[in-house]
C-alpha cells in the first residue's frame, strides 16, 4: 500500500486529518479578531478550498460568523454564542 492509499477512506476520498475542533482552535487562538480561509489553510496545512468548505459548514451550524469585505475577500470569526 502506498502512502496515498493509506490516506484515503473507503469511498476513495482523502481522509480528514484536521478536525473542525482543530480549525476552531486555531481561529480562537489567532492574534487577529477575524481570519481568512487562506490564513486558516496555511496554519493547519491544508488546501484553501477544502478549508473554505469547512468554514462554510461551521458557519451554517452557527459556530462561526462571516463577513464579506469585497467580492473575493471573506473573513471568519468565532460566534459570540460559542
Amino acid at each position: 500500500m502506498t502512502e496515498n492509499e493509506s490516506e484515503r477512506d473507503e469511498q476513495g476520498r482523502f481522509a480528514e486529518q484536521t478536525s473542525d475542533d482543530d480549525i476552531l482552535r486555531v481561529i480562537h487562538e489567532s492574534e487577529f479578531p477575524a481570519v481568512t480561509a487562506r490564513w486558516v489553510a496555511d496554519t493547519v496545512e491544508m488546501e484553501r478550498r477544502p478549508v473554505h468548505q469547512r468554514l462554510e459548514e461551521l458557519h451554517e451550524r452557527g459556530e462561526l460568523e462571516r463577513g464579506k469585505l469585497s467580492p473575493r475577500v471573506v473573513i471568519w470569526w468565532i460566534s459570540e454564542e460559542q
